[in-house]
Formats: structure tokens, C-alpha cells, sequence
């Protein structure tokens, strides 16, 4: 299978409703992974969806993203992930801020990737903003720092 064919079987099977669909989901996964290539971070952010029925195995398309070479601290990487959070809107949501509240509580990642959005396309660092913004409104005890030092940083 070719790239678009992999990524349409990521988004045909992600609601996880059986077995067929869990084993097209981990193999094209699987897959994508083979390939190395470090724009296919996109093509799996393609595969969250917030309604699927297995939990533990979208989450190992979690892991799949963060399995790319030094991904919590490669510029490129996490470049790739900020570009994808369009892709990820409003249907995967909650994957989003799973992906994103990873970031803010691993101090390499964050320090890389508040240099990654300063830098980012505006429509780019906008969405990132309003996006980290909503996670320090959920839960402010746990994020109003992270994201208060990151929207400083972004904005400067």
C-alpha cells in the first residue's frame, strides 16, 4: 500500500469497533511506521478519533508518533505535530490534548517546542495558542504555568 492508502486505512478503521478493525488500524500503523518518514506524523494524527471504542489501542498510535527518532526533542518532529492539530479538529479533540498535555509536562519537549511555535506560520502558532489555552481553562492547577511561560514565550 502507498502512502494515501495507509492513511485512508487509519481513518476507515479508527473507530476501533472490532477485530477486523482494530488489526487493519495496528497494521497500517505499522506500516506508515516502516516507512521512516517523518511527514507521516501527519498521516497518523489522521487516525484519532475521540468516539473510538478502544482506548488502548488508539493509544499506541500515541506511542507510534512519539517512536519517530528523538520526536520529544527534534524541531522538525514536533513541527510536523503543531502542523497536524488542524488535521486532528474538532474530531479527535481529547487525543489532541493528550498529545499536547504530554508536551507541557516534559520540560525537553516543551523548551523545543515553544521554540518551534515562536517560529511557526501564524494561522499555525494561533491555533497552537487558543488550543494550549483551553487546556490551561480545563485544568488551571496543572497547566496555568506551563502554558502562561509558553504563550510569553510564542508571543514575544
Amino acid at each position: 500500500m502507498n502512502d494515501e492508502e495507509l492513511t485512508q486505512t487509519l481513518i476507515d478503521n479508527r473507530l476501533l469497533r472490532n477485530e477486523e478493525e482494530i488489526t487493519a488500524f495496528e497494521q497500517a500503523i505499522s506500516s506508515i511506521l516502516d516507512l521512516k518518514k517523518l511527514n507521516h506524523i501527519r498521516s497518523l494524527c489522521l487516525g484519532f478519533h475521540d468516539t473510538t471504542e478502544n482506548d488502548e489501542v488508539m493509544f499506541g498510535l500515541i506511542h507510534a508518533i512519539e517512536s519517530y527518532d528523538d520526536f520529544f526533542y527534534s524541531e522538525q518532529s514536533l513541527k510536523e505535530l503543531a502542523e497536524s492539530l488542524p488535521y486532528m479538529l474538532p474530531h479527535a479533540k481529547e487525543w489532541a490534548k493528550t498529545l499536547y498535555n504530554r508536551i507541557l509536562n516534559h520540560e525537553p519537549s516543551f523548551k523545543e517546542y515553544k521554540k518551534v511555535i515562536s517560529t511557526a506560520d501564524a494561522s499555525v502558532k494561533e491555533m497552537v495558542l487558543q488550543f494550549v489555552n483551553e487546556i490551561k481553562e480545563r485544568n488551571p492547577k496543572r497547566f496555568e504555568t506551563s502554558v502562561d511561560e509558553f504563550v510569553l514565550y510564542v508571543s514575544k
